[in-house]
C-alpha cells in the first residue's frame, strides 16, 4: 500500500475509532479500552507502514479531530441533545495526550518491524 493511501487509511480509522465509541454513548478517553485501542492502531499502521511511523499517527489524529468537529458542526447546525457543544477547544486540547499511544505504538512496531525484517528480503518490497 502506498504511503498516501495508509495515511487516508488511518485517518479513516481514526474517525471511525470515535464514531464506533460515540455508538455506545461513551468518549473514547473515557473507557478503559479507548487507550489501548488507539495504542493498538499506531501498532497496526506503525508495522503496517514502510517510513515515517510518525505519520500514522498523525493520520488517526487527523480522524479523531475530524469527528470531533463534524460533532460540533452538527450540534450547531441541529441544536438536539442540549444545545450547541462548545467544548471543541478542550476536546482538541485532550486529543493530543491521548493520541500519545498511537505514536507510542507506532515507533514501537516500526522499530520491530525493521529489526526483524533483513535488508533487501521480499517484505521490504512491498
Amino acid at each position: 500500500m502506498s504511503t498516501r493511501n495508509l495515511f487516508i487509511t488511518s485517518i479513516i480509522a481514526g474517525f471511525l475509532f470515535w464514531t464506533v465509541f460515540s455508538w455506545f454513548n461513551v468518549e473514547p478517553w473515557d473507557s478503559p479500552y479507548g487507550l489501548i485501542t488507539v495504542g493498538l492502531l499506531g501498532l497496526l499502521f506503525g508495522f503496517i507502514g514502510k517510513a515515517s511511523p510518525w505519520l500514522w499517527p498523525l493520520g488517526i489524529f487527523l480522524g479523531e479531530l475530524l469527528f470531533g468537529l463534524g460533532s460540533f458542526i452538527k450540534s450547531l447546525l441541529f441544536y438536539s441533545g442540549g444545545g450547541a457543544n462548545m467544548f471543541i477547544p478542550l476536546g482538541i486540547i485532550f486529543l493530543i495526550p491521548f493520541s500519545l499511544p498511537a505514536f507510542i505504538g507506532s515507533f514501537i512496531s516500526f522499530g520491530i518491524r525493521k529489526a526483524t525484517i533483513k535488508p533487501g528480503s521480499e517484505h521490504n518490497k512491498r
